[in-house]
């Protein structure tokens, strides 16, 4: 009954069932109602043929004999001669007395003096068979306007009903053929209508599922059919806006997969709507699966970021996440009523940034305590001298040579500051020439000599089996191995050895410095070649030295083209290696000058 079609057959059907049992009533009434009036119009007919032939036309003792003499055209029909007590006095369904008494209505508003009309009384017949009768009863009045006698006429009503019967039959069979036949055209006529409307529907129900690939077949040009041409236009549009749509998205998706910065969405419910690679990643989880409130508990985030932030500007918070430290912008986004529809957070990995920040601020301090170091002793031995130890030339002399020591590190430093900055800023030009690494080192080894035999040192250098021709910047390429093997010297302990060795792959030569000195931590050995950074700051400032001069090696190996890596284990010893190309470098100055 849920079907349209259904519902459709039933109400036809129906209004055809109405129809026809009103039509039909009304034609059994018609029948009935004509049937009835014919036999009363007998039976009146009859009634005054009894009262001319025989009440006006013979004496009363020949009543009997006149009755059976008066003839009728109906069939079935009866006449009888009551007198003025209802008392039967003649009768057609008798020869001779006794007569058969009735009881009527139609006689007793005869008695009263009314001729009546009654129809339905069910009696015998003069064969003791129950009949339904039609009567008719008339007074008969005398001179003094008394009734002296009661014309009494029926019909038998039996053949009028079983016409209607079979006319009633008829009928019942008619409506059922009608009803058949609207059954039949119902259900033709709901198909008509209800199979493009199913055809829409499985149509809709595709397209809500997803297979907007739908293209219904229009069979007319009425409003079904005009309903199926607006579909086929509908599911068309929705395929190119669809198309559109996943174009887009999927260009989006890509852009944000492929960003550096993590994203993240939360609903306004707190739920996690998307997360990219780069999130998850910057969050060290394979899969990112929490909601706002674990998000904000799980990273130890400021508790005054929360989900409903309504007009409030992006905050900004930066947390760390093990070794890394993330910034995070929460931005709420808002609906079509402007009402906060959840927050996207931007993650951006600020972790080099807050070691350079560190670097600047620690170099910064360095720097400031380098210099104030000197410059304390400076101040202080020259306030001493102007107090009057200028007059004893012993103090004063020893006074002064300390200042001069001081200023002349102050100087190294600067000048160590500035080469530095040269180096950043790309003003240093290499004067680059053929260097025989054989001949060079071992010239670097009898100038260092001296000092690893101080400490009782073994300093030794290899030469390679073969000639090794560098190109590069003699004075550089020396301020570097002389810093190397002045560090091996400084800090290795008494009776260690110190080896210079080169080896070789396809593209670099490289110079190698072993010692077995007190070596360098793994936590400290990736800092080594940051500007002041000192292992043991209290023994390395003792030992002099302004901590930039590893710096400024890796700086004049890169500006060569190569690089300066090392290699220790704490309390064994530290191995340092300058990689020299073995083509000639392309410096980024002379690429400048040939683009000029």
């Amino acid at each position: 009954m849920r079907s349209i079609k259904w519902k459709l057959i039933i109400m036809y059907l129906g209004l055809v069932l109405i129809v026809m049992i009103v039509s039909g009533t009304y034609i059994l009434l018609s029948l009935r109602n004509i049937e009835v009036n014919k036999s009363r119009e007998q039976l009146e007919l009859y009634a005054e043929k009894i009262q001319e032939q025989v009440i006006e036309g013979v004496e009363e003792d020949r009543f009997q004999d006149a009755l059976q003499l008066t003839v009728t055209n109906a069939v079935g029909i009866q006449g009888n001669i009551l007198n003025a007590q209802g008392e039967t006095i003649a009768s057609t369904t008798a020869l001779q007395a006794p007569y058969p008494q009735y009881t009527d209505q139609a006689i007793i508003s005869g008695m009263n003096g009314a001729a009546s009309f009654s129809t339905g009384k069910k009696s015998t017949d003069s064969f003791g068979l129950l009949k339904e009768w039609m009567s008719y009863a008339v007074p008969i009045r005398g001179e003094d306007e008394s009734i002296q006698y009661i014309i009494y006429t029926r019909l038998d009503a039996s053949d009028m009903q079983s016409s209607l019967d079979e006319t009633t039959k008829i009928i019942v069979a008619a409506v059922a053929i009608a009803l058949l036949l609207a059954a039949i055209m119902g259900y033709v006529f709901a198909q008509t209508l209800t199979g493009p409307i199913l055809a829409l529907t499985r149509g809709a129900k595709n397209m809500a599922e997803g297979n907007l690939n739908q293209s219904l077949k229009v069979r007319s040009a009425d409003e079904i059919g005009q309903l199926t041409s607006s579909f086929n236009n509908m599911a068309a549009e929705l395929r190119k806006n669809m198309r559109e749509i996943s174009k887009e998205k999927n260009r989006l998706e890509i852009i944000l997969h492929n960003m550096s910065d993590g994203v993240i969405s939360f609903d306004k419910d707190g739920d996690l709507m998307l997360a990219n690679t780069a999130a998850e990643e910057m969050l060290q989880v394979e899969k990112l699966d929490m909601d706002f409130s674990h998000f904000i508990r799980q990273y130890d985030i400021n508790s005054g970021v929360y989900l409903d932030m309504g007009n409030e500007p992006s905050k900004k918070v930066t947390f760390p996440v093990e070794k890394q430290f993330l910034n995070a912008i929460f931005s709420p986004y808002y609906n079509a009523k402007e009402e906060i529809d959840g927050v996207v957070v931007v993650l951006q990995d600020v972790t080099e940034q807050k070691k350079l920040d560190d670097m600047r601020k620690e170099f910064v301090a360095n720097v400031s305590h380098e210099l104030r170091t000197p410059l304390t002793t400076v101040k202080s031995y020259t306030e001493t001298l102007m107090e009057g130890a200028i007059d004893d030339r012993e103090t004063a002399m020893e006074f002064l040579a300390i200042v001069d020591s001081e200023a002349d590190r102050m100087a190294f430093l600067v000048r160590d500051l500035l080469q530095l900055s040269r180096f950043d800023n790309k003003q240093v030009r290499l004067s680059i020439s053929e260097i025989d690494m054989n001949e060079f080192l071992e010239t670097m080894v009898r100038q260092n000599k001296i000092h690893a035999e101080a400490k009782h040192q073994e300093l030794t250098f290899e030469p390679y089996e073969k000639e090794v021709i560098i190109f590069g910047d003699r004075d550089r390429v020396g301020q570097v191995v002389n810093n190397i093997v002045t560090n091996a010297i400084k800090y290795s302990l008494d009776q260690a050895k110190i080896k210079i060795y080169i080896s070789e792959d396809d593209t670099y030569y490289k110079i190698s410095v072993k010692d077995t000195g007190m070596g360098i931590s793994r936590e400290d050995l990736p800092r080594i070649f940051e500007r002041f950074y000192r292992v043991d700051k209290a023994r390395s400032r003792a030992m002099g030295g302004t901590g930039l001069g590893l710096a400024i090696a890796k700086e004049i190996m890169e500006s060569h083209g190569g690089r300066l890596t090392a290699e220790s284990e704490y309390g064994k010893g530290t191995t340092m290696t300058m990689w020299f190309p073995k083509e000639r470098p392309v410096l980024e100055y002379e690429q400048e000058d040939a683009g000029a």
